[in-house]
């Protein structure tokens, strides 16, 4: 009953009494912070979800237990400090939404190198590049990426919201956990072995409330989650890559008159597009010699490849925005982005169109510029699906998102919910 009161004070407290308190906290569902300085409060730094000792007052003893040390023992720096950790998770967040996207444009050819069969639209040698050249240098722009919003990373939630459905989950993982490999270096005789911990845990996982409770849907949010999935791969995945192909059959046919059905026989034959492939004849009467063939291979590569790298270029700034629409003044506070942007597109450039590296990439200078307004169409394109997305799930779900700041989702919290503990 105590512990349903918005505001609490303990007074002269016992080191047994704080750890009391941490538990009983932690049991109703609240996340826990302890800040302390001395032996004593070690116990409740340790067990608390956020212990902060004081690194000018504070013991050894209590720096070990605690989880994060306030180095100027100011309690205001936590804040700054919690402010800071949640602009990580969501720039990593926003990273890996990035990186993982140019997957799709670069699995998606080689499959259709095996089964439809097509010329191989994206050389390993050229992935490699992607990953290595343009990909790293514009993802570590991420690093230094600011809010979305002033002051709106204090006033989101936790990542783990307390709601009543977190609390009883937290209370039926309590009553089946079993006892740590803790106590069993503690040496206490009723401790189970570590042979009977690591069967346990076997045995666990052939329960049918292991495998519930794994795939029970939560409010938690974590890095990788569906919404990242679902935008990586099923949706500006398929758009890159539609773009890179588009741009790939459109680089065959009007500089080779190579139709994709042409395109799907000749490979069919697999005798040509090699290094000693004889000439072909198309319906039209041109002839293309072994050089034609593989000058028009290089320039579908070359274009397929440069698409990939335009397309990301315009998603490096939809994944800046996870709770706004793609535009405004924020999309150009961090300089690194065009940074990291020029110096990719610079490797790209010298990869595509100064000769000595096509030898090596198997590339051609010969390209047209003009194919490049095909992947810089569908990056337009991906703009305004990227806004699309944004204004659906706001229309869909309007009574989660806070009105003070625009974009960012409100979840229920402990006084939410304070009914049903104190019940």
């Amino acid at each position: 009953m105590i512990f349903s009161k918005e505001e609490i004070i303990f007074a002269r407290t016992s080191p047994r009494h704080k750890l009391e308190i941490v538990k009983r906290g932690q049991t109703m569902g609240h996340i826990v912070g302890v800040t302390g300085d001395g032996v004593n409060d070690s116990p409740a730094l340790k067990k608390a979800d956020l212990g902060i000792a004081m690194n000018e007052s504070g013991s050894d003893v209590s720096k070990e237990a605690a989880a994060m040390i306030l180095l100027d023992d100011n309690f205001a720096s936590i804040v700054k400090g919690i402010e800071e950790g949640r602009l990580i998770f969501t720039d990593l967040k926003k990273s890996i939404q990035y990186t993982i996207t140019h997957s799709t444009p670069e699995i998606t050819p080689n499959i259709l190198y095996i089964t439809v069969p097509l010329p191989l639209p994206l050389s390993a040698i050229l992935i490699l590049v992607i990953d290595l050249g343009f990909e790293l240098l514009a993802s570590l722009s991420y690093a230094r990426e600011l809010p979305e919003t002033e002051g709106g990373l204090m006033k989101v939630p936790p990542r783990e919201p307390v709601t009543t459905r977190s609390i009883n989950r937290l209370r039926r993982q309590k009553v089946r956990r079993p006892p740590t490999s803790i106590d069993v270096e503690s040496g206490d005789e009723k401790a189970p072995t570590r042979y009977a911990l690591f069967k346990h845990n076997i045995v666990e996982k052939f329960t049918s409330q292991y495998w519930k409770e794994s795939f029970e849907n939560t409010d938690d949010e974590i890095l990788v989650d569906t919404g990242v999935l679902s935008w990586a791969y099923l949706e500006a995945g398929i758009i890159e890559f539609l773009a890179a192909i588009t741009a790939y059959f459109i680089v065959f046919y009007r500089e080779f008159d190579v139709s994709p059905e042409q395109l799907r026989s000749m490979q069919n034959a697999n005798q040509y597009f090699l290094n000693e492939s004889p000439s072909y004849t198309l319906p039209n009467g041109r002839v293309l010699t072994n050089s034609d063939q593989k000058e028009a291979l290089a320039q579908a590569q070359s274009i397929f490849y440069l698409s990939v790298m335009i397309c990301q270029c315009f998603n490096l700034f939809t994944c800046k925005c996870l709770v706004r629409l793609p535009f405004g003044k924020y999309m150009f506070r961090n300089s690194k982005t065009f940074y990291g942007m020029t110096s990719g597109a610079i490797v790209a450039m010298l990869i595509v169109y100064v000769p000595p590296f096509n030898i090596a990439f198997g590339t051609s200078y010969r390209l047209s510029p003009i194919y490049w307004l095909i992947p810089i169409a569908f990056g337009i394109f991906l703009l305004g699906y990227s806004t699309l997305h944004c204004i659906i799930i706001r229309s869909k779900k309007p009574v989660n998102w806070n009105p003070s700041i625009v974009g960012l989702e409100m979840y229920p919290t402990v006084r939410t919910i304070k009914s049903n503990v104190t019940h």
